[in-house]
């Protein structure tokens, strides 16, 4: 009598990925001014004076797009904040295109903030920000010319070092000349929008070396600093950010793209952290800084490997941290799942990995 042979089957549980940040950066639009200061009489506490008023004489906003090599090159080095720091002005009129690197005649470059205008993240949803540029260029510097093309850029050096390169154009979209008497100041205002994520509790899974794979929640929050942050701030790249329930998320993305560990820092909690986006939560401390590994493509991961002095106690929540001041709170949000907390001890080292940044158009 013959034999059924039966196939071995093997079940494995799937396992949710590795912790993943997401930052999705897209243009928004570009105001141009064209005009000049004037004195216009003002009346104060002190009664009438004399001040000087900015008055737009031309202006027009249009839209453009972001150049490829802010994603493969600016962001890893200088993050997604830094590449907008410097407006850039040129003569050139050759058609804009994403593989385009910098201006075709530049003429000057300008980070210089109008009085009463500022630097600022805009938030508009969770995980959700507007970045928004105002410089101005002077009449030393384009007075007497005949502009054409714009761009933004993260240092005051000439070249091909731009995230956005466009021509000058009326509401219409067409190019347009921006001829400047000798007297008139140009002034740019730029914004681009950054999205975060995941901003609502994800599984994961967390590698730990040693103890294997477990299994917890994740998100990225809004959080910056905890009690009592408000009362401080903190600049990044030339924008300044008040402590408290945004921002958070945005700063830690900044750091992580380019592999910095000021703001980021690793805590390990013994308790559960939250898992809402807007939260009150604060942490003792920044905690140490992570181990990060250079870029691969649009994305960069990074670890933290304690030793066995360090960090002994059971381990239910781990965090990334932002602090103002002296304040510390709980950013970017990892809690692991019922019966999935490590206890760590001295006999062993502990490696907690990996996070990953992603970031795109």
């Amino acid at each position: 009598m013959g034999r059924i042979l039966l196939p071995r089957i093997l079940v494995r549980p799937l396992l949710p990925p590795e912790p993943i940040m997401t930052a999705r950066i897209q243009p928004q639009h570009m105001h141009w001014q064209v005009g000049r200061y004037r004195e216009r009489l003002r009346s104060g506490p002190g009664g009438l004076g004399r001040g000087r008023v900015w008055v737009a004489e031309r202006e027009g906003e249009q839209h453009n797009l972001i150049l490829n090599q802010f994603y493969d090159a600016l962001i890893p080095s200088y993050g997604l904040l830094g590449p907008s720091q410097y407006a850039v002005v040129g003569t050139g009129s050759t058609a804009p295109s994403p593989t385009q690197t910098g201006l075709v005649s530049e003429v000057a470059r300008s980070n210089a903030v109008p009085s009463g205008e500022s630097n600022q993240a805009i938030y508009i949803s969770p995980g959700v920000y507007d970045i928004k540029r105002v410089y101005e260029f002077g009449e030393a510097q384009v007075g007497g010319r005949n502009l054409t093309e714009w761009g933004f850029g993260p240092v005051a050096a000439a070249g091909g070092n731009l995230m956005t390169r466009e021509l000058f154009r009326d509401t219409n979209g067409t190019p347009v000349v921006l001829t400047l008497a000798s007297d008139q100041r140009l002034r740019l205002i730029y914004k681009y929008r950054v999205t975060l994520g995941p901003t609502t509790p994800q599984p994961v899974t967390v590698n730990i070396n040693g103890v294997g794979p477990r299994t917890a929640q994740f998100i990225v929050t809004g959080k910056l600093g905890g009690s009592g942050a408000q009362s401080y701030s903190t600049s990044v790249s030339g924008v300044d950010f008040w402590g408290g329930q945004y921002y958070g998320d945005l700063i830690v993305a900044d750091f992580a793209s380019r592999g910095v560990g000021t703001q980021g820092g690793v805590m390990l909690v013994n308790s559960a952290m939250p898992l809402t986006y807007l939260h009150s939560g604060q942490v003792s401390s920044n905690g140490p800084t992570p181990t990060y590994e250079p870029p691969v493509g649009r994305s960069r991961r990074w670890s933290r490997l304690y030793a066995p002095d360090e960090a002994n106690m059971t381990i239910v929540s781990v965090v990334l941290v932002t602090a103002v001041g002296y304040s510390s709170g709980p950013t970017v949000n990892l809690v692991f799942d019922s019966g999935q907390a490590i206890t760590k001890t001295n006999l062993y080292k502990l490696l907690i990995g990996y996070w990953t940044l992603t970031w795109g158009p």
